[in-house]
């Protein structure tokens, strides 16, 4: 019986001790990004901009992201929207500087990407997801998780900023409720508020929103989109969207299709030309 269960366990344990070598090669391994000599950030304005980059996937026989130049000042907001394939997801990748450019160069605040150290410009930036991670704990505890302490009054302003306090105060426990493995007591909506709250405690200077309302309902996302005008005010911002309702205030549209810019405006610029991209996904869309 014993054998049995050991020899049903063997493929589990495999797939477990491949993972603990791959741990153990990123932990082993002293600076994957070569910082080291690099310049350090001490301070972001947040202007991002790419010029005439492109990136290729190995798996792919094209690039995914081709010829894109792309200006953001600070403390401005850009959406990109596309067709799927269309570029959006590596253009927020190359700009966190997860991927690296195979041509072209991306300078943050006018220095090149490539000469600074990304572990100190990254500390300026916050993320959110379409699904946040969460840990098992309570409420006030994955909103300040790693932060610096803040104090109890803007910690209130915060959970009124991200719509958080909506639903807290309907909660017996209020903020010491438990949320569950990964936030599985929550609706996808309040965990979206919660991940926004996380982000307006730490303050960040550029913020990166890759489709943080796409799962949601109607009422859910109209107080996720609420808490994200305030987040982005005054903040260098690059979203992503699937809902072109949810980007009517950005001050720059940018469509991609297979790896290129397309076409750029305001929403009610795009909007108002029959013949656009934007104008044919909005139809569809209503």
């Amino acid at each position: 019986m014993q054998i049995n269960t050991v020899m049903n366990l063997y493929p589990q344990l495999a797939k477990g001790m491949e993972s603990v070598r791959s741990i153990g090669e990123i932990l082993e391994c002293p600076d994957l990004e070569l910082n080291q000599g690099k310049t350090i950030v001490s301070g972001v304005a947040g202007e991002i901009e790419l010029q005439h980059v492109s990136y290729q996937y190995r798996e792919m026989d094209r690039p995914a992201v081709d010829e894109v130049t792309l200006h953001i000042p600070a403390g401005k907001s850009v959406a990109v929207v596309g067709p799927s394939g269309g570029g959006k997801s590596t253009i927020l990748r190359l700009t966190i500087g997860f991927r690296r450019t195979t041509f072209g160069r991306i300078l943050l605040d006018g220095a090149d990407m490539n000469t600074v150290d990304m572990r100190s410009w990254r500390r300026f930036i916050s993320v959110v997801p379409q699904e946040s991670i969460f840990f098992e704990g309570t409420i006030r505890e994955n909103i300040l998780f790693g932060a610096d302490a803040v104090n109890e009054a803007e910690f209130q302003h915060i959970l009124d900023a991200a719509n958080v306090r909506e639903f807290v105060d309907t909660l017996p426990e209020g903020l010491d409720a438990r949320i569950g493995e990964g936030g599985a007591l929550l609706s996808c909506g309040q965990r979206q508020r919660l991940a926004i709250a996380r982000v307006l405690v730490r303050d960040p200077r550029v913020i990166v929103l890759d489709e943080p309302t796409s799962t949601l309902d109607v009422v859910s996302e109209k107080l996720v989109q609420d808490a994200i005008e305030k987040l982005i005010k005054g903040r260098t911002t690059l979203t992503v969207a699937r809902r072109l309702s949810t980007i009517r205030n950005v001050d720059q549209v940018v469509v991609m299709k297979n790896g290129r810019i397309v076409e750029t405006g305001t929403y009610a610029e795009l909007a108002a030309r029959p013949d656009s991209e934007f104008r044919r996904m909005k139809d569809l869309q209503e």
